[in-house]
């Protein structure tokens, strides 16, 4: 009787570490990644991807573009979930999270974190950036977004 409960608390104790480390894994990916242009001729490109706890993201384009017919601003939605494999952020959108306003599918989009190595101990300043490298949609993939800091 004595070993069933010693194993019962081993196996909990197991649980809750895989649990907070898992936990903790995802925590470094979590937050506001973004990229702001802006051209001489003011026109803007601004891209925004939130990496929420429950592993849900938002992501928003906008387009600021000036011609000779005059400004014309556009933008572009998308929601889903991600998840973290063997250091790849991957992306998916159901058919649930696509309407009239959301209409981007990451489905398939894959992306990376970079970030400064706490073995690099140099002054060398290297921003945290969430970089898409596989993507069906065309001008997202090879994107690369920097960490805003809270």
């Amino acid at each position: 009787m004595k070993n069933i409960f010693q194993m019962k608390q081993l196996l909990l104790f197991l649980l809750v570490t895989i649990n907070f480390s898992l936990s903790a894994q995802t925590e470094e990916y979590l937050g506001t990644y973004n990229l702001h242009i802006e051209g001489k001729d003011k026109s803007i490109l601004d891209y925004n991807l939130v990496l929420d706890k429950d592993h849900t993201f938002t992501f928003v384009s906008f387009q600021k573009l000036i011609d000779i017919r005059g400004e014309h601003d556009k933008y572009n939605y998308g929601k889903g979930t991600w998840k973290v494999e063997n250091k790849i952020i991957k992306f998916t959108t159901e058919a649930t999270d696509l309407d009239e306003k959301h209409s981007l599918n990451f489905t398939g989009s894959t992306a990376r974190l970079f970030k400064k190595s706490p073995r690099d101990t140099s002054d060398k300043v290297f921003p945290t950036a969430l970089q898409f490298y596989k993507s069906d949609i065309f001008w997202i993939a090879n994107l690369k977004l920097l960490l805003k800091e809270q």
